[in-house]
């Protein structure tokens, strides 16, 4: 019995051991943000990791202005200074104490009671406690002379916390029990008959939490190049918080033109991120956001990061690069992948399409590869039968029609052995655009192209079987200079009429920009009108029409609907 028991656990560590060696994973792992190397101060603010050892969280705002950058408005009860520009309420949030940023409010004939305000919206609820004013030149002649100060959590229902009914000083604060609120009212109650009031600057303070703030790490050096993974925190998010995190890798130590640019923001533990891969060095940057009285908090980050890759290098690049807008073509996404001995190889790559595409053909090194596919509207996914290990050329033909003036053709490699950890795929730059991107030239000369629908006839009875017809087209939107070819937004209607011009069904109606309306992305009608009630037998229009400089385009076909 002990020798069984014994081989058994013998079995057991040879099913352990292989997996500890075959996955070897590592991580960054920071427990605290104040240590020694570990935060660029330069790029980091409005965040504290020193009061609460081990703590990262927001800044308090006992020191810190929190009506700068924010919004504020005058409305004034008296005349209006025949100066426009000293009308503008920003300039009294713009950090700036000379002329020409100011406000003024012109002298009355008689003196006495105004009534004008300023109102500022600091858009978010914050617990404040001092309102400061200052005079342009710190001249006594320009003081407020009386004020109030009202506060709330709308601009309606409003506080009076603070009054002042004889003002001696040029630049007055009003300190005030702390008060939860958004919006800060300053009522001018007394204007002198001979001088202008003018106000240079308004500021707010308060206690608690500043709105947002940035953590900013130091460049982290690792071992190796290394493949990256996951991003992990520990700490708290109350309602009304958020935590950002965002990353960029690169292959110095002071971070370049070639390093990749920050990384889209992840804001769940546990989130894949995208950075050039694999490289040895990267940094991290937290942005810490509070709407609310309280601040997230993380107590831990850790980054992990496999220590064998999918695939030591990789090149990648489309041809031809440049191409006539919405016009389809054949293209040639080649890869070029070099192999380390511990290498994991690649099994899977998938490719991100910015219009569907078509796969017709791969092939490794110049030969057919044995492959399995899975196409959709944004993605190709492509699975070897066997795991590329050796360098290799890869070529992935691809049939689609670019409609953006660059067109990115992302990859991915996945291995196997780490299915939960894909590799980006690295593609040379020139002139900041990647080489497996398709430049489209020229402008297209309609906005609508090839719209059909499909199936036609199609037969909306139930019975699973072409029971929906889907419109698709493409979408081109003209614009000069090219770069904004893609860019523009329209207004785009699909509807369907009966023979007799009675509109039978308003499919449609949003404002697009240049869109591959195929495959998934198409619009499909179920044969209803508006009513909900399934059309008779017979032949309708469907009318795609967009807005544009010339007053509209429309394409106008006919669908069939069978029983």
């Amino acid at each position: 019995m002990k020798k069984y028991s014994y081989i058994m656990f013998l079995l057991l560590l040879l099913v352990l051991i292989p997996f500890g060696s075959q996955f070897p994973q590592s991580s960054i792992i920071d427990t605290t943000f104040d240590g020694a190397g570990l935060v660029d101060t330069l790029n980091s603010s409005a965040v504290d990791y020193k009061s609460r050892p081990g703590i990262l969280q927001l800044e308090t705002g006992e020191n810190e202005n929190l009506a700068r950058g924010k919004f504020a408005y005058i409305v004034y009860q008296g005349s209006l200074p025949a100066d426009t520009g000293s009308r503008n309420a920003l300039k009294l949030l713009d950090n700036a104490f000379s002329s020409p940023s100011y406000i003024q409010f012109p002298p009355l004939n008689l003196g006495g009671e105004n009534g004008s305000y300023v109102m500022v919206d600091l858009q978010a609820v914050r617990t404040i406690k001092k309102v400061s004013l200052f005079t342009l030149g710190n001249n006594l002649n320009l003081r407020i002379r009386a004020f109030s100060v009202f506060a709330g959590e709308d601009s309606v229902t409003m506080e009076k916390v603070y009054t002042e009914t004889d003002n001696l000083i040029a630049s007055p604060v009003a300190n005030f029990n702390p008060i939860v609120a958004r919006f800060i009212k300053l009522v001018v109650d007394v204007i002198p008959q001979n001088n202008a009031t003018v106000i240079t600057e308004l500021q707010v303070f308060g206690e608690g939490y500043l709105p947002q703030g940035i953590y900013t790490s130091t460049v982290r050096a690792l071992p190796k190049s290394v493949n990256f993974g996951s991003v992990e925190y520990i700490g708290s998010r109350p309602p009304g918080t958020g935590i950002y995190l965002s990353f960029r890798s690169g292959s110095t130590p002071v971070v370049d033109t070639t390093w990749s640019a920050w990384s889209e923001e992840a804001t769940e533990s546990g989130s894949l991120f995208t950075v050039f891969e694999p490289r040895n060095f990267l940094q991290y940057r937290v942005r810490l956001t509070t709407g609310v009285l309280v601040s997230p908090e993380i107590d831990e980050l850790k980054i992990n990061y496999d220590t064998l890759n999918v695939v030591s290098s990789s090149d990648a690049s489309i041809s031809p690069q440049f191409s006539q807008v919405l016009r389809e073509e054949t293209f040639s996404l080649t890869l070029m992948a070099q192999f380390q001995p511990n290498d994991h190889g690649i099994d899977t790559l998938t490719i991100y399409t910015p219009s569907p595409a078509q796969l017709a053909g791969v092939t490794v090194n110049g030969q057919p590869a044995a492959v399995s596919s899975r196409v959709t509207a944004s993605t190709i996914t492509i699975s070897f039968n066997a795991t590329l290990t050796a360098d290799a050329q890869i070529v992935i033909r691809l049939v689609t029609t670019p409609f953006q003036a660059v067109n990115p053709y992302r990859m991915t490699a996945s291995s196997k052995m780490v299915t939960d950890n894909p590799q980006r795929i690295d593609s040379r730059i020139s002139e900041q655009v990647e080489a497996w991107s398709i430049v489209t030239v020229g402008v297209p000369e309609k906005l609508i192209i090839r719209a059909i629908a499909t199936p036609n006839p199609f037969t909306p009875n139930g019975d699973g079987r072409n029971d929906e017809t889907n419109f698709q087209f493409f979408l081109g939107n003209i614009g000069e200079p090219g770069e904004y070819i893609g860019g523009q937004t329209r207004k785009l209607t699909v509807k369907i009429y009966d023979l007799t011009g009675r509109m039978v069904r308003d499919l449609y109606d949003s404002y697009d920009k240049a869109a591959a309306f195929i495959s998934d992305n198409s619009i499909s009608w179920d044969g209803k009108d508006n009513s909900g009630k399934t059309v008779k037998p017979g032949v309708y229009l469907y009318q795609i029409y967009v807005e544009s400089d010339n007053g509209g385009e429309a394409v106008t076909k006919t669908v069939v609907v069978a029983y």
